[in-house]
Protein backbone atom coordinates (compact mmCIF):
# COMPACT_ATOMS: atom_id res chain seq x y z
CA UNK A 1 0.00 0.00 0.00
CA UNK A 2 1.69 3.25 -0.95
CA UNK A 3 0.91 6.45 1.04
CA UNK A 4 -1.39 7.86 -1.09
CA UNK A 5 -4.17 4.77 -0.18
CA UNK A 6 -3.89 4.80 3.31
CA UNK A 7 -7.27 5.28 5.18
CA UNK A 8 -7.90 9.24 5.99
CA UNK A 9 -9.20 9.96 9.68
CA UNK A 10 -9.95 13.57 10.48
CA UNK A 11 -9.62 15.42 14.39
CA UNK A 12 -11.21 18.37 14.93
CA UNK A 13 -9.80 20.29 18.48
CA UNK A 14 -10.91 23.07 20.51
CA UNK A 15 -7.55 25.04 20.81
CA UNK A 16 -7.00 26.89 23.92
CA UNK A 17 -3.30 28.23 22.02
CA UNK A 18 -1.84 26.95 18.91
CA UNK A 19 1.03 24.03 19.91
CA UNK A 20 3.77 23.04 17.58
CA UNK A 21 2.69 20.70 15.60
CA UNK A 22 -0.41 22.52 14.67
CA UNK A 23 2.16 25.22 12.90
CA UNK A 24 2.99 22.60 11.24
CA UNK A 25 1.28 21.00 8.19
CA UNK A 26 3.05 17.74 8.13
CA UNK A 27 4.60 15.48 10.11
CA UNK A 28 5.33 11.67 10.66
CA UNK A 29 4.56 9.17 13.33
CA UNK A 30 6.29 5.49 13.66
CA UNK A 31 4.69 2.88 15.12
CA UNK A 32 7.27 1.17 16.36
CA UNK A 33 5.70 -2.58 17.76
CA UNK A 34 7.01 -6.02 17.96
CA UNK A 35 4.57 -9.29 16.92
CA UNK A 36 4.44 -9.83 20.82
CA UNK A 37 2.13 -6.90 21.29
CA UNK A 38 4.68 -4.45 22.88
CA UNK A 39 5.19 -0.86 21.60
CA UNK A 40 7.83 1.36 22.22
CA UNK A 41 7.35 5.03 22.98
CA UNK A 42 9.54 8.07 22.87
CA UNK A 43 10.37 9.80 26.44
CA UNK A 44 10.99 13.69 26.44
CA UNK A 45 11.07 14.30 30.62
CA UNK A 46 12.28 17.73 29.68
CA UNK A 47 9.15 18.24 27.77
CA UNK A 48 6.23 15.73 28.41
CA UNK A 49 3.88 15.98 31.65
CA UNK A 50 4.77 12.90 34.24
CA UNK A 51 3.42 9.49 32.57
CA UNK A 52 2.74 10.97 28.92
CA UNK A 53 5.14 9.36 26.19
CA UNK A 54 4.56 9.64 22.42
CA UNK A 55 5.00 7.81 19.39
CA UNK A 56 8.39 8.35 17.67
CA UNK A 57 8.69 11.18 14.50
CA UNK A 58 8.79 14.54 13.73
CA UNK A 59 7.74 17.37 11.03
CA UNK A 60 8.56 16.75 7.17
CA UNK A 61 11.19 19.07 5.86
CA UNK A 62 9.94 21.07 2.74
CA UNK A 63 10.50 18.80 -0.72
CA UNK A 64 10.38 15.56 1.17
CA UNK A 65 7.72 13.05 1.35
CA UNK A 66 6.21 11.68 4.44
CA UNK A 67 8.45 8.15 3.60
CA UNK A 68 11.26 10.14 3.54
CA UNK A 69 10.78 11.87 6.44
CA UNK A 70 10.11 8.92 8.13
CA UNK A 71 13.14 7.01 7.36
CA UNK A 72 15.12 10.53 8.52
CA UNK A 73 13.39 10.53 11.64
CA UNK A 74 13.93 6.94 12.30
CA UNK A 75 17.92 7.49 11.77
CA UNK A 76 17.23 10.88 14.03
CA UNK A 77 15.77 9.59 17.28
CA UNK A 78 16.50 5.72 17.24
CA UNK A 79 19.81 5.63 15.20
CA UNK A 80 18.67 3.03 12.96
CA UNK A 81 18.99 2.66 9.09
CA UNK A 82 16.06 1.81 7.48
CA UNK A 83 14.49 1.41 4.31
CA UNK A 84 11.37 2.43 2.57
CA UNK A 85 10.79 -1.38 2.50
CA UNK A 86 10.97 -1.55 6.33
CA UNK A 87 8.06 0.72 6.92
CA UNK A 88 4.59 0.07 5.65
CA UNK A 89 2.51 3.13 5.83
CA UNK A 90 -0.85 3.03 8.07
CA UNK A 91 -2.97 6.19 7.77
CA UNK A 92 -3.02 10.09 7.49
CA UNK A 93 -4.92 11.70 10.38
CA UNK A 94 -6.00 14.99 9.35
CA UNK A 95 -6.53 17.61 12.71
CA UNK A 96 -7.88 20.60 12.29
CA UNK A 97 -8.44 23.10 15.37
CA UNK A 98 -9.61 27.00 15.17
CA UNK A 99 -8.13 29.38 17.48
CA UNK A 100 -8.66 33.85 17.51
CA UNK A 101 -11.12 32.85 14.03
CA UNK A 102 -8.01 31.58 12.33
CA UNK A 103 -8.13 27.76 11.59
CA UNK A 104 -4.81 25.60 11.75
CA UNK A 105 -4.57 22.10 10.10
CA UNK A 106 -2.16 19.17 10.50
CA UNK A 107 -1.57 16.06 8.36
CA UNK A 108 0.15 13.22 11.08
CA UNK A 109 1.28 10.46 8.40
CA UNK A 110 1.58 7.51 10.35
CA UNK A 111 4.23 4.87 9.41
CA UNK A 112 4.50 1.40 11.29
CA UNK A 113 7.87 -0.20 11.93
CA UNK A 114 8.26 -4.38 13.43
CA UNK A 115 10.56 -4.12 15.43
CA UNK A 116 13.07 -7.20 15.38
CA UNK A 117 15.42 -6.68 18.16
CA UNK A 118 14.75 -4.00 20.44
CA UNK A 119 18.31 -4.03 21.64
CA UNK A 120 18.85 -1.73 18.15
CA UNK A 121 16.46 1.29 19.33
CA UNK A 122 19.09 3.34 20.53
CA UNK A 123 17.24 6.95 21.46
CA UNK A 124 18.98 10.23 20.39
CA UNK A 125 18.25 13.66 19.29
CA UNK A 126 15.43 14.64 21.69
CA UNK A 127 14.76 11.20 22.93
CA UNK A 128 15.89 10.57 26.86
CA UNK A 129 14.45 7.12 26.39
CA UNK A 130 12.24 4.73 24.88
CA UNK A 131 9.13 3.25 26.95
CA UNK A 132 7.91 -0.29 26.28
CA UNK A 133 4.16 -0.94 26.42
CA UNK A 134 1.70 -3.37 26.17
CA UNK A 135 -1.38 -2.90 24.50
CA UNK A 136 -2.73 -2.45 27.77
CA UNK A 137 -0.14 0.10 28.80
CA UNK A 138 -0.80 1.65 25.17
CA UNK A 139 -4.79 1.82 25.70
CA UNK A 140 -3.89 3.28 29.73
CA UNK A 141 -1.70 5.94 27.92
CA UNK A 142 -4.12 7.21 25.27
CA UNK A 143 -6.65 7.40 28.20
CA UNK A 144 -3.92 9.86 29.98
CA UNK A 145 -3.71 11.42 26.68
CA UNK A 146 -7.38 12.26 26.66
CA UNK A 147 -7.43 13.50 30.46
CA UNK A 148 -4.68 15.78 30.21
CA UNK A 149 -5.90 19.34 32.10
CA UNK A 150 -7.36 22.84 31.07
CA UNK A 151 -5.22 23.90 33.78
CA UNK A 152 -1.71 22.79 32.41
CA UNK A 153 0.30 24.87 30.44
CA UNK A 154 3.91 24.24 28.74
CA UNK A 155 5.55 27.85 28.92
CA UNK A 156 8.60 28.30 27.54
CA UNK A 157 9.44 32.45 28.37
CA UNK A 158 7.30 35.36 26.83
CA UNK A 159 7.09 33.56 23.27
CA UNK A 160 5.92 29.98 23.33
CA UNK A 161 2.71 28.41 25.37
CA UNK A 162 0.97 25.57 24.60
CA UNK A 163 -2.62 23.90 26.90
CA UNK A 164 -1.95 20.46 27.62
CA UNK A 165 -5.39 19.05 27.29
CA UNK A 166 -5.38 20.66 23.42
CA UNK A 167 -1.59 18.51 22.59
CA UNK A 168 -4.21 15.17 24.70
CA UNK A 169 -7.15 15.94 22.03
CA UNK A 170 -4.64 15.34 18.99
CA UNK A 171 -2.44 12.69 20.00
CA UNK A 172 -4.63 10.96 22.36
CA UNK A 173 -6.78 10.25 18.70
CA UNK A 174 -3.62 9.88 17.08
CA UNK A 175 -2.49 6.93 19.55
CA UNK A 176 -5.71 5.36 19.27
CA UNK A 177 -5.79 5.10 15.93
CA UNK A 178 -2.19 3.43 15.86
CA UNK A 179 -3.10 1.07 17.97
CA UNK A 180 -6.28 0.16 16.62
CA UNK A 181 -4.73 -0.07 13.04
CA UNK A 182 -1.70 -2.59 14.72
CA UNK A 183 -2.64 -4.62 17.72
CA UNK A 184 -1.86 -8.16 17.09
CA UNK A 185 -5.03 -9.96 18.42
CA UNK A 186 -4.71 -13.72 19.09
CA UNK A 187 -6.24 -15.96 16.73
Amino acid sequence: MTHSQVPVYKNHINLSAVFGNMNRSEHVLIVLHNQKGDYWLGAKPKFYPPGIFRLVGGGVEVEESPSEAAIREAAEELQIKISVDDIKPLAKIITTGEFKGKTFKNSTHLFEYIVADSSQLTPSDDIAYLQKMTIDELQQQIENYQNLSANDWFIAGDIYRHCWRDYGQMYGFIHQVALDLTKVTEA
